[in-house]
């Protein structure tokens, strides 16, 4: 009895060889199927792709989002970190204000171990607790030794303010010309204070910048001054 051959189904292409003593309408069918199936496996394979393509396009969403998340994390601890440090500066003006307010500027007074106050809110000797410099640009800087105000020539980008009050940039708000005459008449009394210490002061110093339009030297003392306007003799 002849034994049955097993019937072998391909599963790859690979799987077809192409028996070259066959007739030749077997070779083409061979042929056939081993096209069909290797165009099977292509369409299979891109499919594969795809599908690897959106998992990591979604690996990729996944740590956009993480980023896009410590992104505000960061952004909102800056924004807070911002908003306190403002009320801290804010706080500090508005304690730096009222002692300014209360001090008389004067030495004398009487300091026990009980009250000090005196040492912050000034005495009432005829002599004024200050003491003042002559900046490299010439301008006298008068600062009070009680509690620490310091009185500077105002300039007049400092004097810009929007709707609600607040001091801003020149290009954020309106200049306010009664305020700016008012520091500069507050700062010309400072320079007034009689005192016996002694002033102290730099080498002076001429500058001068070129003006683009005209070409010549001209004086930069504004521009100095501008520069340390936030400074003081703390």
């Amino acid at each position: 009895m002849a034994d049955k051959k097993e019937l072998v189904v391909p599963r790859t292409s690979e799987d077809i060889i192409i028996d070259v003593n066959a007739s030749v309408e077997d070779q083409i069918k061979q042929a056939e199927l081993k096209a069909k199936l290797m165009e099977l496996e292509l369409k299979a394979q891109a499919l594969e792709a795809q599908k690897l393509e959106i998992v990591e396009r979604q690996y990729h969403i996944k740590d956009l989002k993480a980023k896009i998340a410590d992104r505000d994390i960061r952004e909102k601890q800056l924004k807070e970190d911002r908003e306190q440090q403002g009320r801290s500066i804010a706080q500090q003006d508005a304690t730096d204000k009222y002692r300014f307010s209360v001090c008389t500027h004067r030495k004398g007074g009487m300091a026990s171990s009980r009250d000090v106050r005196v040492l912050s809110t000034g005495g009432n000797s005829n002599q004024y607790a200050v003491i003042k410099h002559q900046m490299i640009n010439g301008d006298i800087w008068v600062r009070c030794l009680r509690c620490g105000r310091t009185w500077a020539p105002p300039v007049e980008k400092n004097f810009f303010f929007d709707e609600k009050g607040r001091q801003v940039a020149p290009a954020d708000g309106t200049f306010d010309k009664a305020k700016f005459t008012t520091a500069v008449e507050d700062y010309k009394r400072a320079t007034m204070l009689e005192t016996n210490n002694s002033m102290s002061t730099s080498v002076q110093c001429r500058f001068s910048t070129i003006d683009l339009e005209t070409g010549k030297v001209v004086d930069a003392a504004d521009l100095y001054r501008e520069s340390i306007a936030s400074t003081n003799l703390r």
